[in-house]
This record gives structure tokens, sequence and C-alpha cells, in this order.
């Protein structure tokens, strides 16, 4: 069962997760194609689920809608950052990664740049990428990152403690690295959903990886309308 944004203590065999270095790149290619088959499979029988159910998102509901956690985190700029409180009236995606992470974090900032460009968009979205390698992460890194996609992304850090309770509080599974050092390649394990909260300030649905770009265009505006 999902539990508050979607908690599933098995979750490891359920919901796509990362575990990204420069070096497992080729082993993450074939487990991405696995996944892809997977998720087909799972399109199919939430497709079948969906029509039975008359279900609005495209993408997975949770169980009990919950409110936004109001986290302060620090952002690029090195200001204090309110995650609800600042993005009040807006489509809030929330999503843990990494910029080193070299497939799955820079996929789903690709898709929702492309997406939010799209004719029909709504324009009050703001896509959230906390850092779960705060150390290498400094908020220039991270800027320079964001870039690469959004200029309007917001990149938000903070120490490893209030890192940690900010997984918590959006009940994402917290992010461990690889139990081998290596600084220069890390290997973290993170959650690999967007969570999704509507103007309202509700959390709704989740996007794991991978997203359609259909999920995105259908679920985006009627969010939007949820004040």
């Amino acid at each position: 069962m999902v539990e508050r944004f979607g908690r599933i203590e098995e979750a490891r065999g359920s919901i796509p997760l990362t575990s990204t270095s420069i070096k497992t790149t080729q082993q993450l290619s074939l487990l991405f194609k696995v996944g892809l088959g997977i998720l087909a499979v799972i399109s199919v029988i939430t497709g079948c689920a969906d029509r039975g159910n008359d279900s609005r998102f495209a993408g997975l509901e949770v169980d009990a809608p919950a409110e936004m956690p109001d986290l302060t985190l620090t952002d690029t700029a090195g200001r204090p950052f309110a995650m609800r409180s600042d993005t009040r009236g807006s489509v809030r995606l929330v999503y843990f990664g990494f910029t080193s992470c070299p497939d799955i974090c820079p996929v789903h900032l690709a898709q929702l740049s492309d997406v939010l460009a799209r004719p029909g968009m709504p324009p009050n979205v703001e896509v959230l990428f906390v850092t779960v390698d705060p150390e290498r992460d400094t908020p220039e890194v991270m800027r320079t990152f964001l870039d690469r996609f959004n200029r309007e992304f917001v990149g938000l850090t903070g120490t490893i403690n209030q890192i940690l309770e900010a997984q918590q509080q959006f009940s994402a599974l917290v992010a461990l690295p690889s139990s081998v050092e290596d600084r220069d390649s890390p290997l973290i394990g993170h959650d690999g959903r967007v969570f999704a909260f509507a103007p309202d300030g509700v959390g709704r649905t989740q996007y794991p990886h991978p997203t359609r770009q259909t999920t995105w265009t259908r679920d985006l505006p009627i969010l939007a309308t949820l004040r």
C-alpha cells in the first residue's frame, strides 16, 4: 500500500530507483532497457485499472494525498528557500538527485524542460531539484548543471542532516552512498520519483523513471487547476 506520498516499504522492488556512477553506465543501460520492458507491462495493467477507476491522472496516484512539507533549504544563490511558501500558487515538482548522475537525473530534467516548453502547458510550474550529494554539489555546481536544462529550475541544498530530513518529510527513499569509497565516481542510490504537488499544496501524484511525456502533458494542466 502507498503511504502518505507513496512510501512503499518494499519500494526497492517496485519503485524505480537510481544507483549511478560513471563506471556502471553500461550496466545501467541494460537495466534501463529491462526497466522499459517492465514499465510497458505495468502501463498495460495500470491502463486497465485506470479505465475501471476512471482515474483523472496518468501518473501514479497516492492512496492518501497529503500537504507538501514547508522545509527551508538553500538555493543556488545562497538564499533561504521555503519549498512550499516560496512556490505558493504553483505546481511543484520535487526531485531528489545529484549533478554527477550520468543517466536518470538528466533524463528527468531534460524531459521536464521539453514538456514545459510545449504550447498549452501551464506557466505556473516550479521544478525543485534537491541534491542528495551536498558535499560535491555546491550551489555553483548545481546552477551550472541545471542551466543545461532550464534556467528557471530551482536547485536546493543544505546540510547533510537537512537533506536527510527533507527526504524523510517527502517520504522519499533515503539516498545511500556506495559502500566502496570513490570520490571521483560517486555511486549513490536514490529515489527515482518526481513528487508532484498542486497549487493547493496537496500531493496526489508521483512520476517514476521512466515517465512518458504524454503523461506529463496530460497531468500538468489538471494539476495546475487544483487551487
